[in-house]
């Protein structure tokens, strides 16, 4: 039974089928969880956007790209963003659609007309162009993973003033209007 648990542990030197002499071997990216911003290492922080398209576009929100920037072949991007408390992403809208697995912390996504509030490992869909926003009103940071298609189309961000029907609701007026202390 020993030399069965030795053989299923992989060791550090495991990158992949030894059988399979044209496989590339993944470079590792440990998980490194803390208190602090979740973060896999070696793999970049960026900033969510480079620029914002107004002041109040988006705030508080960090961004690593897991897969689909490091030559893999994948039709797929996988990314982690992290929202500090008070932050948000930007209102806005596109061509693809997203899938949104959340990680750590709690938030909520305006998707369309609906709020969904999500925790860990609760699941988001937001569809083609649907108007969409995460939000961290909590005390602690909200994590999510976003996977979305390796070719996409560039968002459209939106400002309040874009969405009136969506302002005229109570419950996504205050996801919508967010403002910079």
């Amino acid at each position: 039974m020993a030399e069965l648990t030795q053989a299923m542990t992989p060791s550090a030197a495991d990158d992949g089928p030894a059988d399979h002499p044209t496989a590339t071997p993944a470079p590792r990216h440990r998980f490194t969880p803390t208190t602090a911003p979740f973060r896999w290492a070696g793999i970049p922080v960026t900033e969510y956007k480079p620029t914002p398209a107004t002041a109040d576009d988006f705030a508080g929100i960090t961004r690593q790209t897991l897969f689909g920037h490091a030559g893999e072949t994948l039709s797929f991007e996988a990314r982690y963003f992290e929202i500090a408390p008070g932050g948000w992403s930007s209102l806005e809208c596109h061509e693809h659609a997203h899938a949104v697995i959340g990680l750590r912390g709690v938030g909520k996504a305006l998707i369309g007309d609906t709020v969904q509030t999500l925790g860990f490992l609760d699941l988001a869909y937001i569809g083609a162009n649907c108007v969409h926003r995460l939000v961290n009103d909590g005390d602690s940071p909200f994590g999510f993973l976003c996977i979305v298609d390796a070719k996409r189309d560039r968002p459209r961000r939106l400002r309040p003033s874009d969405v009136p029907d969506l302002l005229a609701q109570p419950a996504l007026a205050s996801l919508i209007e967010r403002k910079l202390d």
